[in-house]
C-alpha cells in the first residue's frame, strides 16, 4: 500500500494557518494528493425546528446572517489555503504524475457525515487534535466509518518529516491494522522502535513476531519494554516517546461498544488528550 489519497475535514479558524500547512506538508512527504474539505452547516441545519417558531422575515434575517458569516469565513480560509499551497509549490491534481498536490472543497453539511464518506475513498484522514481533550465528531467518523488509518496532528504543527517512529504494541488488532497501515510510513523511517509493557510480553503476537514481520518488509526494528505501573499505560507510553525522542507513535485506537456508540479506552484517550506528536492510529 502506498498512500497517495488524503483527507482533511476543515470547519473552524482555530489554528487554522497551521492546521493547513502540516496537512499540506504530510500530502509532500508522500507525494500524495490533499484533499481539505471545508464543512459549514446553513441555518437549515443549525435551527432546523425553529423555524416553524418564528416568523418567516425574522427567520429569513436569521439566515441571512448565517449565510454571510460562512461565505466570509469560506473566502477567508480558502484564500490562506490557496496562500500555502503557492508558498510550498503544491498545484493542482496533474493525473499520472507523482507530485503533490491539493484541493480545496467548500461543502455544506455535517463533518462527521462528509469524513465517513470520504473517508472510504482515501488512504489517510487527518484529524487535528482536540480542542478539549475530548475525541471529536471528525475523529469518531473516520473511526466508526472511514475504514482507513487517522493521522492525528498537532493542531500547532506545521512540519512532518518524522525520522524516529514508535509502535505502541500489545498485540491486539486495532495495533495491528495501524501496524499494517502505517508501513508506507515506517519505510521512510530512519528508526523504528517498538515499545510494549512488560504486562503484555507473553501475548501474541509478541514483540519479535512483529519484528520479524516488519524485517520482511526490509524494516528493522528494536524493541523496549517498560515496568508496568499502577499509573494509566498511555502516560507511560508518552514518557517513552520522549526519552526515544520520537516523531510519530503508531498505535491502535482501542474502543468497546456500548449502546449505539464507541467508547474508547484509557489507553487511546490519553494518547489523544497529551500526545505533543502525531499520532498513527487504527481501529
Amino acid at each position: 500500500m502506498s498512500v497517495k489519497s488524503i483527507i482533511m475535514p476543515f470547519a473552524s479558524k482555530e489554528d487554522g494557518e497551521q492546521r493547513l500547512e502540516g496537512a499540506l506538508n504530510v500530502a509532500r512527504f508522500f507525494d500524495a494528493h490533499l484533499d481539505v474539505l471545508h464543512a459549514q452547516v446553513g441555518t437549515e441545519k443549525l435551527m432546523p425546528s425553529e423555524k416553524l417558531l418564528v416568523t418567516r422575515k425574522f427567520y429569513d434575517q436569521i439566515d441571512k446572517l448565517v449565510r454571510d458569516y460562512v461565505h466570509d469565513d469560506m473566502v477567508q480560509a480558502k484564500q490562506s489555503f490557496e496562500r500555502l499551497c503557492a508558498l510550498l509549490n503544491i498545484g493542482d491534481e496533474v493525473v499520472g504524475s507523482n507530485k503533490s498536490s491539493a484541493k480545496w472543497h467548500d461543502i455544506f453539511g455535517y463533518r462527521g457525515e462528509i469524513v465517513a464518506v470520504w473517508g472510504k475513498v482515501s488512504d489517510l484522514i487527518i484529524i487535528p487534535q482536540s480542542l478539549n481533550g475530548q475525541t471529536s465528531v471528525s475523529f469518531e467518523a473516520a473511526v466508526n466509518h472511514g475504514g482507513k488509518p487517522i493521522l492525528v496532528m498537532p493542531r500547532k504543527q506545521t512540519f512532518f518529516n518524522p525520522e524516529t517512529i514508535m509502535i505502541a504494541w500489545n498485540g491486539d488488532k486495532p495495533g495491528a491494522n495501524a501496524v499494517n497501515s502505517a508501513l508506507p510510513l515506517l519505510k521512510k523511517a530512519k528508526q523504528v522502535v517498538v515499545v510494549t509493557s512488560e504486562k503484555y510480553l507473553p501475548k501474541q503476537p509478541t514483540q519479535v513476531d512483529l519484528a520479524r514481520y516488519l524485517s520482511r518488509h526490509n524494516i528493522d526494528v528494536e524493541c523496549i519494554t517498560f515496568t508496568h505501573k499502577s499509573r494509566n499505560t498511555g502516560s507511560q507510553l508518552l514518557e517513552v516517546a520522549s526519552e526515544i525522542n520520537a516523531d510519530v507513535i503508531v498505535s491502535g485506537a482501542f474502543a468497546h461498544q456500548k449502546i449505539h456508540q464507541k467508547v474508547f479506552g484509557g489507553v487511546t484517550q490519553k494518547l489523544l488528550m497529551r500526545s505533543n506528536i502525531p499520532l498513527w492510529m487504527m481501529s
